[in-house]
Protein backbone atom coordinates (compact mmCIF):
# COMPACT_ATOMS: atom_id res chain seq x y z
CA UNK A 1 0.00 0.00 0.00
CA UNK A 2 1.43 3.15 -1.41
CA UNK A 3 0.60 6.56 0.84
CA UNK A 4 0.75 9.94 -1.18
CA UNK A 5 1.67 12.21 2.13
CA UNK A 6 2.82 11.18 5.34
CA UNK A 7 2.82 13.17 8.61
CA UNK A 8 5.38 13.07 11.90
CA UNK A 9 4.11 15.16 14.39
CA UNK A 10 4.31 14.91 18.31
CA UNK A 11 0.51 14.95 20.07
CA UNK A 12 0.30 17.18 23.21
CA UNK A 13 -2.84 15.44 24.84
CA UNK A 14 -2.88 12.96 26.16
CA UNK A 15 -5.72 9.84 25.81
CA UNK A 16 -6.42 10.30 22.81
CA UNK A 17 -7.87 7.24 20.05
CA UNK A 18 -4.55 7.74 18.32
CA UNK A 19 -2.23 7.20 21.18
CA UNK A 20 -4.33 4.05 22.47
CA UNK A 21 -3.69 2.96 18.86
CA UNK A 22 0.36 3.82 19.34
CA UNK A 23 0.29 1.62 22.55
CA UNK A 24 -1.15 -1.38 20.48
CA UNK A 25 1.71 -0.28 17.56
CA UNK A 26 4.16 -0.22 20.54
CA UNK A 27 2.89 -3.78 22.03
CA UNK A 28 2.96 -5.02 18.59
CA UNK A 29 6.62 -4.14 17.42
CA UNK A 30 8.59 -4.42 20.54
CA UNK A 31 9.47 -7.46 22.78
CA UNK A 32 7.91 -7.89 26.03
CA UNK A 33 11.43 -8.21 27.32
CA UNK A 34 12.17 -4.38 25.83
CA UNK A 35 9.26 -2.24 26.61
CA UNK A 36 8.89 0.25 28.95
CA UNK A 37 5.45 0.94 30.36
CA UNK A 38 3.42 2.95 27.88
CA UNK A 39 2.78 5.11 30.68
CA UNK A 40 6.10 6.45 30.48
CA UNK A 41 6.20 7.01 26.80
CA UNK A 42 2.71 8.50 26.50
CA UNK A 43 3.95 10.99 29.46
CA UNK A 44 5.96 12.42 26.78
CA UNK A 45 3.06 14.01 24.98
CA UNK A 46 1.86 15.47 28.12
CA UNK A 47 4.96 17.36 28.74
CA UNK A 48 5.51 18.53 25.05
CA UNK A 49 5.40 22.33 26.37
CA UNK A 50 7.61 21.95 28.52
CA UNK A 51 11.38 22.01 27.91
CA UNK A 52 14.04 21.94 30.53
CA UNK A 53 17.53 22.46 28.75
CA UNK A 54 19.68 20.82 32.11
CA UNK A 55 16.94 18.00 31.97
CA UNK A 56 16.20 15.33 29.29
CA UNK A 57 14.24 16.64 26.20
CA UNK A 58 11.72 13.87 25.12
CA UNK A 59 9.45 12.99 21.81
CA UNK A 60 7.10 10.97 21.11
CA UNK A 61 6.63 11.19 17.22
CA UNK A 62 3.85 9.97 15.39
CA UNK A 63 3.79 9.27 11.78
CA UNK A 64 0.24 9.28 9.77
CA UNK A 65 -1.12 9.17 6.68
CA UNK A 66 -2.10 12.41 5.61
CA UNK A 67 -2.90 14.93 8.01
CA UNK A 68 -5.04 12.78 9.90
CA UNK A 69 -4.08 13.57 13.23
CA UNK A 70 -7.54 12.04 14.96
CA UNK A 71 -7.79 8.80 13.11
CA UNK A 72 -6.03 5.94 14.64
CA UNK A 73 -6.48 3.88 11.49
CA UNK A 74 -4.16 6.53 9.94
CA UNK A 75 -1.36 5.47 12.28
CA UNK A 76 1.77 4.40 10.27
CA UNK A 77 4.46 4.20 12.78
CA UNK A 78 6.19 6.03 15.87
CA UNK A 79 9.14 6.92 17.74
CA UNK A 80 9.92 8.06 20.63
CA UNK A 81 13.65 9.11 21.78
CA UNK A 82 15.26 12.01 24.21
CA UNK A 83 18.16 14.38 23.82
CA UNK A 84 20.14 13.76 27.02
CA UNK A 85 22.00 17.44 27.62
CA UNK A 86 25.67 17.01 27.41
CA UNK A 87 25.39 13.60 25.86
CA UNK A 88 23.96 13.46 22.66
CA UNK A 89 20.26 11.89 21.22
CA UNK A 90 19.19 8.63 22.08
CA UNK A 91 16.64 7.23 20.29
CA UNK A 92 14.49 4.49 22.57
CA UNK A 93 11.94 2.64 20.19
CA UNK A 94 11.07 3.07 16.71
CA UNK A 95 7.86 0.82 15.17
CA UNK A 96 6.09 0.60 12.08
CA UNK A 97 2.65 -0.68 11.42
CA UNK A 98 2.65 -4.02 8.94
CA UNK A 99 0.80 -2.06 6.34
CA UNK A 100 3.30 1.17 6.01
CA UNK A 101 6.90 -1.57 5.69
CA UNK A 102 8.89 -0.70 3.17
CA UNK A 103 7.29 2.74 2.37
CA UNK A 104 10.04 4.72 3.67
CA UNK A 105 7.88 5.09 7.13
CA UNK A 106 10.59 4.71 9.46
CA UNK A 107 13.04 6.72 7.42
CA UNK A 108 10.98 9.66 8.18
CA UNK A 109 10.45 9.07 11.97
CA UNK A 110 14.27 8.98 12.41
CA UNK A 111 14.64 12.13 10.37
CA UNK A 112 12.09 13.72 12.41
CA UNK A 113 13.81 12.95 15.62
CA UNK A 114 16.84 13.98 14.56
CA UNK A 115 15.89 17.35 13.41
CA UNK A 116 13.94 17.48 16.99
CA UNK A 117 17.06 16.63 18.76
CA UNK A 118 19.00 19.23 16.92
CA UNK A 119 16.65 21.88 18.03
CA UNK A 120 16.56 20.54 21.66
CA UNK A 121 20.70 20.90 21.44
CA UNK A 122 20.56 24.73 20.15
CA UNK A 123 17.87 25.11 23.15
CA UNK A 124 20.09 23.78 25.46
CA UNK A 125 22.95 25.77 24.19
CA UNK A 126 24.86 22.68 23.16
CA UNK A 127 25.91 21.43 19.85
CA UNK A 128 24.01 17.48 18.41
CA UNK A 129 27.67 15.05 18.23
CA UNK A 130 25.76 12.24 17.56
CA UNK A 131 22.34 9.96 18.08
CA UNK A 132 22.39 6.88 19.04
CA UNK A 133 19.93 3.74 19.21
CA UNK A 134 20.08 0.01 20.14
CA UNK A 135 18.37 -3.38 18.83
CA UNK A 136 18.27 -6.45 19.80
CA UNK A 137 20.02 -9.34 17.03
CA UNK A 138 18.37 -12.18 17.34
CA UNK A 139 19.93 -15.86 18.42
CA UNK A 140 19.84 -18.93 16.38
CA UNK A 141 17.10 -20.48 17.66
CA UNK A 142 14.87 -17.69 17.54
CA UNK A 143 13.63 -18.00 14.55
CA UNK A 144 13.66 -17.48 10.48
CA UNK A 145 11.10 -14.27 10.83
CA UNK A 146 13.02 -12.72 14.27
CA UNK A 147 15.74 -13.13 11.39
CA UNK A 148 14.43 -11.56 8.48
CA UNK A 149 12.98 -8.61 10.62
CA UNK A 150 16.35 -7.91 12.17
CA UNK A 151 17.91 -7.72 8.75
CA UNK A 152 15.24 -5.10 7.58
CA UNK A 153 16.20 -2.78 10.54
CA UNK A 154 19.35 -2.98 10.05
CA UNK A 155 18.85 -2.32 6.19
CA UNK A 156 16.71 0.57 8.02
CA UNK A 157 19.33 2.01 9.73
CA UNK A 158 22.22 2.02 7.21
CA UNK A 159 19.29 4.10 4.92
CA UNK A 160 19.47 7.01 7.69
CA UNK A 161 23.30 6.61 8.23
CA UNK A 162 23.86 4.32 11.20
CA UNK A 163 26.90 3.26 11.88
CA UNK A 164 27.35 -0.10 13.90
CA UNK A 165 29.61 -0.35 17.38
CA UNK A 166 31.27 -3.35 16.51
CA UNK A 167 32.50 -5.54 19.28
CA UNK A 168 29.84 -3.88 21.89
CA UNK A 169 27.01 -6.20 23.36
CA UNK A 170 24.88 -4.23 25.82
CA UNK A 171 23.59 -6.10 28.49
CA UNK A 172 20.65 -4.74 29.35
CA UNK A 173 16.87 -5.93 31.88
CA UNK A 174 14.74 -8.29 30.86
CA UNK A 175 11.28 -5.93 31.48
CA UNK A 176 9.24 -9.18 31.02
CA UNK A 177 11.58 -11.54 33.72
CA UNK A 178 11.25 -11.25 37.40
CA UNK A 179 15.15 -12.63 37.89
CA UNK A 180 16.84 -9.64 38.42
CA UNK A 181 19.42 -10.74 36.10
CA UNK A 182 17.70 -11.90 32.86
CA UNK A 183 18.81 -9.93 30.68
CA UNK A 184 18.10 -8.85 26.87
CA UNK A 185 21.86 -8.05 25.09
CA UNK A 186 21.37 -5.28 22.63
CA UNK A 187 23.55 -4.11 19.42
CA UNK A 188 24.50 -0.01 19.65
CA UNK A 189 24.10 2.21 16.50
CA UNK A 190 25.67 5.26 16.05
CA UNK A 191 24.43 8.36 13.97
CA UNK A 192 27.28 11.04 13.58
CA UNK A 193 25.91 14.34 13.51
CA UNK A 194 28.29 17.03 14.62
CA UNK A 195 30.81 14.89 14.95
CA UNK A 196 33.25 13.39 12.43
CA UNK A 197 32.94 9.52 11.55
CA UNK A 198 37.01 9.79 12.50
CA UNK A 199 36.42 10.96 15.89
CA UNK A 200 34.19 7.94 17.26
CA UNK A 201 37.14 5.79 18.24
CA UNK A 202 37.25 2.48 20.20
CA UNK A 203 38.03 4.64 23.18
CA UNK A 204 35.23 7.31 22.76
CA UNK A 205 33.16 4.76 22.14
CA UNK A 206 33.69 2.26 25.39
CA UNK A 207 32.96 5.83 26.95
CA UNK A 208 29.41 6.21 25.36
CA UNK A 209 28.55 2.81 26.18
CA UNK A 210 29.62 3.36 29.68
CA UNK A 211 27.35 6.63 29.53
CA UNK A 212 24.40 4.70 28.17
CA UNK A 213 24.49 2.36 31.09
CA UNK A 214 24.52 4.96 33.26
CA UNK A 215 22.33 8.14 32.48
CA UNK A 216 19.34 5.56 30.19
CA UNK A 217 19.72 2.36 32.46
CA UNK A 218 20.92 4.08 35.43
CA UNK A 219 23.56 1.17 36.05
CA UNK A 220 27.08 2.01 37.93
CA UNK A 221 30.10 0.65 38.26
CA UNK A 222 29.56 -2.49 40.54
CA UNK A 223 25.98 -3.05 39.11
CA UNK A 224 25.18 -5.88 37.85
CA UNK A 225 23.94 -5.33 34.17
CA UNK A 226 26.99 -2.57 34.25
CA UNK A 227 29.28 -4.65 34.83
CA UNK A 228 28.38 -7.48 32.54
CA UNK A 229 28.57 -5.11 29.83
CA UNK A 230 31.90 -3.92 30.61
CA UNK A 231 33.01 -7.73 30.72
CA UNK A 232 31.98 -8.64 27.49
CA UNK A 233 32.92 -5.42 25.78
CA UNK A 234 35.93 -5.47 22.86
CA UNK A 235 35.07 -2.53 20.48
CA UNK A 236 36.59 -2.21 17.44
CA UNK A 237 35.05 0.92 15.91
CA UNK A 238 32.20 1.94 13.80
CA UNK A 239 31.11 -0.27 10.55
CA UNK A 240 28.84 -0.13 8.18
CA UNK A 241 25.73 -1.86 9.52
CA UNK A 242 25.51 -4.90 6.68
CA UNK A 243 28.48 -6.90 8.86
CA UNK A 244 25.50 -7.15 12.07
CA UNK A 245 23.05 -8.13 9.39
CA UNK A 246 25.79 -11.10 8.21
CA UNK A 247 26.27 -11.77 10.99
CA UNK A 248 22.56 -12.60 11.88
CA UNK A 249 21.71 -14.52 8.89
CA UNK A 250 24.96 -16.61 9.28
CA UNK A 251 23.13 -17.26 13.06
CA UNK A 252 20.39 -18.34 11.78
Amino acid sequence: MAFSKVYCWEPTELGTPVLAAAERLYEGTIAAGERIPWMWIERAAGEKNVRRPTGWMKHLILATAGPNFDDPEALLGYAYGAFIPGFGGYICYVGVSEKARKQGVGSRLFESMFTAFAADATYAGESLPFVIWESHRPTADEGEAAHRLWNARVRAFEKVGGLWVEGLELITPDYDNEDPTASVPLQLFVKPIGDSVASFTAPRLRTIAKELMEKVYHEQPGDYFHDQTLAVMNVVGLKSAQPAALAATLAG
